[in-house]
């Protein structure tokens, strides 16, 4: 295990997927007057691509917003991938993949993706779309469940990612089908998100057994089944959420967020 990170000291390298960047749980220099622990993620960027990397970053730290994760800075790293970012750390790990001590109470799904959502509509403000959102890219931060930042190590010409059906499932079919990440495809995202962290199903009967091409045809070629067991005023949310017209979805993140947090979800 590396012993730092530009300045940043490692305390322990984090668990993730094997396919994703390593992150690591280290101590933030002082230059920062950060006192709290941070995570640093590696980045597989090179020479040519650092410096638009470092802006598009710089451009989502912007965004701002209590419900965004805080990203600290993005810097070089020549002994490890080619960059890495630093952002607040999520002990209680994501909504997706919760790590909770013993006797704490899980987070409430509802309050959650209305937080996202507000995340999400402060990246819409600045001209950003998601791309990605799902349980897992919603942190359990010690001030509160925040939104995650779009994918940080995504390849040149990258399109989706999702090594999981949890995260394959939240993904508008719009976008499988060669549709640019936007307001619109982030608000389907937000109500599939609702409907896995209220119910652990799968909006695609099958999906969890299926093989990667069968279940991305799936989602590109059946509607998905909300499970009747969601309270009804979610349930009509999800719906709109899920709208095959874009037109017919909610006008905006904001939108979804306010109707979660007041609970007075409009037929």
């Amino acid at each position: 295990m590396r012993s730092s990170i530009a300045d940043y000291e490692v305390v322990e390298m984090l668990a993730g997927p094997p396919d994703g960047p390593r992150r690591f749980l280290c101590r933030a220099p002082g230059r920062l007057a950060w006192s709290d622990p941070v995570e640093v993620i590696e980045v597989p960027v090179d020479d040519s691509r650092f410096a638009p990397w470092s802006d598009w970053v710089a451009r989502v730290a912007a965004a701002g917003g209590e419900d965004l994760r805080v990203l600290l800075e993005a810097g070089p790293d020549p002994d490890g991938w080619g960059g890495f970012v630093s952002c607040e750390a999520a002990p209680g790990g994501s909504l997706g993949h919760p790590e909770l001590d013993a006797g704490a109470a899980p987070p409430d799904p509802v309050d959650a993706v209305a937080g996202a959502a507000r995340g999400a509509h402060a990246l819409h403000e600045v001209g950003l779309a998601h791309g990605s959102i799902s349980p897992s890219s919603i942190f359990l931060t010690a001030r509160r469940p925040v939104l995650g930042p779009p994918r940080l190590d995504a390849p040149d010409g990258l399109a989706i990612g999702a090594a999981v059906w949890e995260d394959l499932q939240c993904v508008d079919p719009d976008l499988l089908r060669g549709e640019a990440p936007s307001r619109s495809s982030d608000i389907w995202s937000l109500g599939a998100t609702l409907h896995m962290a209220l119910t652990g199903r799968a909006l695609y009967p099958g999906l969890a057994e299926d093989q990667a091409v069968t279940a991305v045809q799936r989602v590109m070629f059946t509607r998905p089944e909300i499970d009747p067991s969601i309270d009804e005023g979610l349930r009509r949310l999800i719906a709109r959420c899920l709208e095959p017209d874009p037109s017919l979805r909610p006008e905006n993140a904001d939108e979804v967020a306010r109707e979660l947090a007041t609970r007075q979800v409009r037929p």
